[in-house]
């Protein structure tokens, strides 16, 4: 009876102390290989825990850190692409997925990224990002789902979306003020005369863009903004919601 005493307080003692002899969880075990460089390894782990805990943003991060050693580019755009719908509030995640998209050329992608982000992102991105001609193009090609098979800033001048310029140059890098992003989307649109005008603090009534502003406003191409500042750069939100009004009514197709 003593000895089954015994071997019954040992079992008792064993099993309140498994907790201690528990070997690493997936995400444990992630880090570790992480931190000895053993990425391939890392992956796997993440993976797991991830599949396990699909809420856990931390195994997608370093799921893509691992990715980004191994040279695995898609599989970094795939990581990528489940926290952009996961929403999280991390501007480089969104910036590093356009960058992505443009240079694969996945303009409806990248078009569909700003339609679908939430509006504290937009905010970050358009504090970071810079509306050149080249991006305003690649906006614009975005609103279909075909593959191009030349240039957009070539595609969007062969179809008079752009104005080539007078010397026969593209200036794709060039950076779109608001005075120019207006000018662009007015020639795209009837040459109405607008039904109502408002003052604005920084475009005069007697201004050369006074009128093609009205008229954008007046055509529900873009919101009314009192103060907005012709020299200033142009948001890639603002070009985005413009074309998506123009695409909505047929001119892009």
């Amino acid at each position: 009876m003593r000895c089954r005493n015994y071997l019954w307080a040992v079992g008792l003692v064993l099993f309140g102390c498994t907790p201690l002899f528990q070997s690493k969880n997936d995400f444990e075990r992630g880090i570790e290989a992480y931190r000895d460089k053993r990425y391939a390894e890392a992956t796997a782990d993440f993976k797991a825990h991830h599949k396990k805990f699909p809420e856990s943003d931390s195994a997608l991060y370093y799921l893509f850190s691992c990715y980004k050693h191994l040279n695995k580019y898609h599989e970094q755009i795939s990581v990528l692409e489940q926290l952009k719908n996961r929403k999280v509030h991390d501007i480089n995640v969104y910036l590093n997925l356009i960058s992505y998209y443009r240079k694969d050329e996945k303009y409806h992608e990248l078009y569909s990224l700003f339609k679908e982000s939430p509006p504290f992102v937009i905010e970050d991105l358009d504090r970071q990002l810079t509306l050149t001609r080249r991006f305003f193009a690649e906006i614009i090609c975005g609103t279909t789902a075909r593959r191009l098979t030349t240039d957009p800033l070539i595609y969007c001048v062969s179809r008079g979306y752009l104005p080539l310029f007078p010397d026969g140059q593209l200036y794709a890098e060039d950076t779109l003020t608001n005075a120019n992003l207006v000018i662009l989307l007015d020639r795209l649109i009837e040459a109405d005369y607008p039904r109502n005008f408002y003052p604005m603090k920084y475009i005069s009534t007697k201004s050369y863009l006074y009128l093609p502003y009205m008229r954008l406003v007046d055509s529900g191409i873009i919101s009314f903004d009192p103060y907005v500042v012709p020299r200033e750069p142009a948001h890639v939100s603002l070009a985005v919601g413009a074309v998506q009004v123009l695409m909505q009514r047929g001119l892009f197709d």
